[in-house]
């Protein structure tokens, strides 16, 4: 009974992170959109998301040190409508 505990909330957990990010469409530029950061994001995990690169990413976004992604910005993503 506990393991079926256990295995009931690991896979309740590991299906809510592999959820994708939403974006936020933009009218003006079809294909692309927002993402509001979020404490804990990484751009190679927000990347994967949006089927692109952390590397296209940060080239897109003018970010100079992808290691480093404040929380609480939005950045431009591609976003499929």
């Amino acid at each position: 009974m506990r393991s079926t505990s256990i295995f009931l909330a690991f896979a309740a957990f590991t299906g809510m992170a592999a959820s994708k990010r939403g974006c936020k469409h933009d009218e003006t530029n079809p294909g692309w959109g927002w993402y509001w950061v979020v404490v804990g994001d990484s751009l190679n995990a927000i990347a994967a998301d949006f089927n692109t690169t952390a590397v296209e990413l940060a080239k897109t976004n003018n970010i100079t040190n992808p290691d480093f992604l404040p929380a609480w910005v939005t950045i431009v993503v591609p976003c499929e409508s």
